[in-house]
C-alpha cells in the first residue's frame, strides 16, 4: 500500500516542475511567468538559453583554486545554459510540461570536439500550472499556481557556476548542474493583462518557495512589464531572482543570490512562432562595480566547492548569476482547441431559462373538459448577445461582439480574429494575421508579407504594388537613392543610380568606346583620346615578345617609351600590366610565361624611372580568352598584354 501511494506520488510530482519562464515555454518576456495556460489540446515546444563570455559569471573575479593551488580563468571564458522544453494543455485551466537543460562551463579548449565533448546535462524540470476557474477569459486580472519538480539527473563534478541557489551545500559539495537531490516547490502567479481593456500593456509577477532537503530552502520572485509595441513585436523589461532563506554554511545576503535585469523584445512571427531575445544583467554588480578588491573582501564566507572527475578538489567564491549574457528563446505553439459539440435544435420549449404562468380554461359548453395554456413571459439572455440562452452554443460571449444565429461570435475571414477585433475583415483564407486581424507586414511599407517579394524593406520609402523599393528606370538602384532616375535601359551604373564612368572622362561606360582612357587626356566625343600616343588601347598592341619567351622585341622599345612619357605626365596613374596566352600547351607553363612577360614590362619601365609601387604585374595564362582558342585569329587575339590603369582612391 505504501509503495502504492508512493508511485501515485510520484507521477503526480512528475507533472510538475520550477519556472515555466519564457525560458521553459512561456509567452512573455525571457524569465518572467504569466497566468496564462495554454488551452485545450494546444501544445507548446522550444529551445531557450543564455551566453556569455566573462570569467567572473564563473567565480568571483575570474579566480579558483585547484587542490590549494591559485589559478585563474582567461581573459574570455565560455559559461552557457540551454534547454529543450514542451508543454500542453490537458484542460482550458491546466498545463503539464517538462524541460531538460544543458550547461557548459569550460576556460580552455584545445578543438571543437574538445569544447563539445564538455557539454553537460543538468536537472530534469517538469511543472504544473492551475488557472483559477472561476476568473472571466475577458478579466484584466488573473491569477494561477504553479507546482514544481526537479529530478537529479543532472551530471556531477563538472564545470564551476552552480545553475541556481537550491544547489548551494555550504558544508558540503556544490555541483553547478545539479542539486544531487529530488527538489519541490510551488508558486502564485499573477498577470495584469491591460490589452483587454485596449491597453497594450501586460504586467506579470509571481513569488514561490523551492524545498531542497540537502540544499539551500529558497524563495523564487519574478516581475515583468510587457509593451505590445506593434501586432508583430513586444519590448520588456524583466526583474527576477532566487534568495536562500537558510544560511546552509553561507550567509543569508539578497544581494549574494540570483538577481537579474533583463530588457529584451520578442518577435511574433506567423504560424505562431516566436523569437526572443535579451540582455542579462547581474544586479549583484552594482555592489562589486566589478571590482576584484570588493568582490574577494568576504570570499572566505562564500566559498564552495567539488571534487572533479579527476580526483582534484577545487574551491571557489560563490558567484550566483552571469555578470551579463545574451540570452533567447524560439518557440512554436501548435494543435487545436477542444472541439465544440455539434450544434442540435432544442426540443420543445425552454424550461429553466424560461418564467412562464399556466391559466386554466373550463369550457362551459363542454362537461369535463379542461385545457391548460402555457403563457411565455420572459426569455432569458445572460450575456446580452440577442440569442436565447437555451438556443446560445457560446453563453459567455463578450457584451456587444457580433454573433450568428447559434450565439457564437462571428469570424468572417475565418482568420481567427472575431469580427470586433478584426480590422481586415476580407483577409484571404490562410494568411498570417496579427492580433488586429490584419495580414502581418513586418516592414511596414504597406504591403502586407504574402504579397510582399521585398519583406525587408526601409522604413518610409516608397515601394510598388509587390512591396519593393520603386524603381523607375530598373537601373537597381531604388528612386529614393537614385541620382539619375532617367538612366537607359541596361546602362551599368555605380550606387548612386549614375551611368558608371570608369575612366573619369564625363562619357559614361555604355557611350565610352575607349572605357579604360587614362584620367586627364583629351578625349574626343567617343570618349577615347585624341592623342593616338596616349591611347592604351592602341600602346598595347605594340608591346610584343620573341616567340615562347619573355624577351620583348626591339619595337616594343618605342612602344614602351611612350607609356613611360604617359606615366611621368599623369603622375596620379598607375598601371597593372596583364599577360595573357592561348590554350596550347601546358597550363602551368602558359601562366608562367604570362607572369613573366607582365614582368617584363613592369622591369623595363622602372629602369626608364617609374616607381615600383605605381606598377604591378598579373600573369592570367589562357584562363580570360577574347576569341575563339579553336581558330589560328583566335588564338592569336588571346595572346596579348592589357595595360589597365588603377588609382590611389579607389
Amino acid at each position: 500500500m505504501k509503495n502504492r501511494l508512493f508511485a501515485i506520488l510520484v507521477v503526480l510530482l512528475a507533472a510538475m516542475s520550477f519556472a515555466q519562464s519564457g525560458l521553459l515555454g512561456g509567452s512573455d518576456g525571457l524569465h518572467q511567468i504569466n497566468a496564462k495556460t495554454l488551452g485545450t489540446g494546444r501544445a507548446i515546444v522550444g529551445t531557450g538559453g543564455n551566453i556569455t563570455l566573462d570569467p567572473w559569471a564563473l567565480s568571483r573575479g575570474g579566480i579558483y583554486y585547484a587542490d590549494g593551488k591559485k589559478e585563474r580563468f582567461q581573459h574570455y571564458k565560455i559559461s552557457a545554459t540551454g534547454n529543450f522544453f514542451g508543454g500542453v494543455g490537458i484542460s482550458e485551466y491546466v498545463d503539464i510540461g517538462a524541460a531538460l537543460n544543458i550547461n557548459y562551463d569550460r576556460a580552455y579548449a584545445n578543438d571543437y570536439w574538445d569544447a563539445t565533448s564538455h557539454i553537460r546535462q543538468g536537472d530534469l524540470a517538469m511543472w504544473m500550472k492551475a488557472r483559477a476557474p472561476f476568473i472571466s477569459d475577458s478579466s484584466v486580472f488573473n491569477i494561477a499556481m504553479q507546482f514544481d519538480l526537479f529530478l537529479p539527473i543532472g551530471v556531477r563534478s563538472v564545470g564551476i557556476r552552480p545553475r541556481h541557489a537550491w544547489y548551494v551545500h555550504g558544508n558540503g559539495e556544490t555541483h553547478p548542474f545539479t542539486a544531487g537531490e529530488v527538489v519541490v516547490g510551488a508558486s502564485t502567479i499573477m498577470t495584469f493583462d491591460l490589452t483587454k481593456a485596449n491597453i497594450p500593456l501586460r504586467w506579470n509577477t509571481n513569488i514561490g518557495f523551492v524545498y531542497a532537503d540537502q540544499g539551500a530552502n529558497t524563495v523564487v520572485y519574478g516581475t515583468g512589464l510587457d509593451w505590445d509595441m506593434f501586432t508583430w513585436l513586444t519590448s520588456f523589461v524583466e526583474f527576477s531572482g532566487e534568495v536562500r532563506v537558510e544560511d546552509n554554511g553561507m550567509p543569508i545576503d539578497i544581494m549574494e543570490d540570483p538577481m537579474l535585469l533583463t530588457p529584451g523584445l520578442r518577435i511574433h512571427l506567423p504560424w505562431n512562432i516566436e523569437l526572443v531575445g535579451g540582455i542579462d544583467f547581474s544586479v549583484r554588480m552594482l555592489r562589486t562595480r566589478y571590482n576584484t578588491d570588493r568582490e574577494m573582501k568576504n570570499v572566505e564566507q562564500y566559498t564552495i566547492g567539488y571534487t572533479d572527475e579527476k580526483n582534484v578538489h577545487k574551491t571557489y567564491g560563490y558567484t550566483p548569476t552571469v555578470t551579463y549574457a545574451l540570452t533567447g528563446a524560439l518557440t512554436w505553439t501548435f494543435g487545436i482547441a477542444e472541439k465544440t459539440p455539434e450544434r442540435q435544435c432544442p426540443m420543445g420549449l425552454p424550461t429553466n431559462d424560461t418564467l412562464v404562468h399556466r391559466d386554466t380554461l373550463v369550457h362551459v359548453d363542454t362537461l369535463f373538459r379542461v385545457d391548460t395554456v402555457v403563457v411565455v413571459d420572459t426569455l432569458k439572455d445572460a450575456d446580452g448577445d440577442g440569442v436565447i440562452d437555451s438556443l446560445d452554443m457560446c453563453p459567455n460571449t463578450e457584451k456587444d461582439a457580433e454573433v450568428d444565429s447559434v450565439g457564437c461570435i462571428n469570424d468572417f475571414d475565418q482568420d481567427g480574429v472575431e469580427n470586433i477585433k478584426d480590422k481586415c475583415l476580407d483577409t484571404p483564407k490562410g494568411i498570417a494575421v496579427g492580433r488586429d486581424g490584419c495580414p502581418l507586414d513586418f516592414d511596414q511599407d504597406g504591403v502586407p508579407n504574402y504579397m510582399d517579394l521585398c519583406p525587408n524593406t526601409r522604413a518610409n520609402t516608397g515601394v510598388d504594388s509587390v512591396g519593393c523599393d520603386k524603381d523607375e528606370d530598373h537601373d537597381g538602384v531604388a528612386d529614393d537613392r537614385d541620382l539619375c532616375p532617367a538612366t537607359p535601359k541596361n546602362a551599368p551604373v555605380d550606387t548612386t543610380g549614375c551611368p558608371m564612368d570608369t575612366d573619369k572622362d564625363s562619357i559614361p561606360d555604355y557611350l565610352d568606346k575607349c572605357p579604360n582612357s587614362v584620367r586627364g587626356v583629351k578625349v574626343d566625343k567617343s570618349g577615347c583620346p585624341v592623342n593616338k600616343k596616349e591611347d592604351l588601347d592602341k600602346l598595347k598592341t605594340g608591346i610584343n615578345f620573341k616567340s615562347g619567351s619573355t624577351i620583348l622585341t626591339k619595337p616594343s622599345y618605342g612602344t614602351l617609351d611612350n607609356i613611360v612619357y604617359l606615366m611621368q605626365k599623369f603622375a596620379d596613374v598607375n598601371l597593372e600590366i596583364q599577360g595573357h596566352t592561348d590554350n596550347v600547351g601546358d597550363v602551368e607553363y602558359n601562366e608562367n610565361l604570362s607572369q613573366g612577360r607582365a614582368q617584363s614590362v613592369v622591369d623595363y619601365m622602372i629602369r626608364k624611372g617609374i616607381k615600383v609601387d605605381r606598377l604591378r604585374a598579373v600573369g592570367f595564362g589562357p584562363h580570360k580568352p577574347i576569341a575563339d582558342n579553336k581558330t589560328k585569329k583566335g588564338r592569336t587575339k588571346n595572346r596579348r598584354v592589357e595595360l589597365v590603369p588603377f588609382y590611389k582612391d579607389e
